[in-house]
């Protein structure tokens, strides 16, 4: 059976640029994607620029523009927080009944917007998961929903123009949450199997869940994959001694080719200090 869900789109934080308060991007985002003009969110908080997948999900590079609410916002508390934060799933359901189906997990959907850089108004309704602050301390770990209120191709403007990236990106393959001990992990789990449906792999300390695409891509195989692990190695451990768990190392499709052998995998971010987990895999 496929999936019921699909993989909406993903958040990664970086800096504002003091000149326009939009995301700065490090080099590595403007020499391996085409981007797309965002604009700023309509609480005044955060700004943002979409990189979007022909697989019909966007990755939502975003900053904090007013860091005195950073402390009270869902993806807060840190304004100055770098790198992937959370993941976010949609399906053909009304927010209404997805909240039904999911309310063990998440409370009820709210209504938000932003105004695009050309002006036009975007709308949409999110369901937040459980907890304090819009679920402020699983975010990463426990995805949420978003359900477009205006057509959705006012939100996620698809085109061979915007889609077509230097790298070859097609779409998401593979995004991991890293969780500090079994106990979470189980409980993790548990969440997701209400979540994502109990077709699952699990091997050791790793469980595998599939999600879907929004749009079908040729060429882009099985559906993206989310990997529920334990910590691997002493980094692993110790980060996650600190958070609890880690959510990233995001992985994109792109077309094999004759210099890009079948299932190589190599990283687009360049391993730097800041921003990391940005790879991409040749299918």
């Amino acid at each position: 059976m496929p999936p019921t869900q699909s993989l909406d789109h993903l958040i990664l934080f970086l800096p504002a640029n003091p000149d326009n308060q939009l995301p700065q991007l490090p080099a590595f985002f403007e020499e391996n994607f085409t981007l797309t003009p965002g604009g700023f969110h309509a609480d005044g908080a955060t700004s943002n620029t979409l990189i979007l997948l022909a697989d019909g999900c966007y990755i939502e590079l975003i900053s904090f523009v007013d860091a005195s609410k950073a402390a009270s916002h869902w993806w807060g508390p840190q304004a100055d927080f770098l790198g992937w934060k959370d993941w976010c799933l949609t399906n053909s359901k009304s927010p209404q009944d997805n909240y039904d189906s999911v309310k063990e997990s998440h409370v009820e959907p709210v209504r938000g917007g932003r105004k695009r850089a050309d002006g036009v108004e975007v709308k949409w309704a999110v369901t937040f998961p459980n907890g304090e602050k819009g679920g402020q301390d699983v975010r990463g770990r426990i995805p949420f929903f978003c359900h477009d209120t205006t057509p959705r191709d006012v939100r996620v403007p698809l085109s061979p123009e915007r889609t077509a990236h230097p790298c070859g990106a097609l779409g998401v393959q593979e995004l991991t949450i890293i969780v500090k001990d079994r106990a979470l992990l189980d409980e993790t789990r548990r969440a997701y199997t209400t979540i994502l449906g109990d077709e699952m792999i699990q091997r050791g300390d790793e469980v595998y869940f599939q999600v879907g695409r929004v749009c079908d891509v040729e060429g882009l195989g099985s559906s993206p994959r989310v990997v529920l692990r334990l910590p691997k190695d002493k980094q692993e451990f110790e980060a996650t001694m600190k958070t609890e768990f880690l959510y990233g190392d995001v992985v994109l499709g792109a077309s094999a080719g004759a210099d890009k052998r079948l299932a190589m995998r190599k990283r687009l971010d360049g391993g730097g200090d800041d921003v990391k987990g940005v790879w991409i895999e040749y299918v």
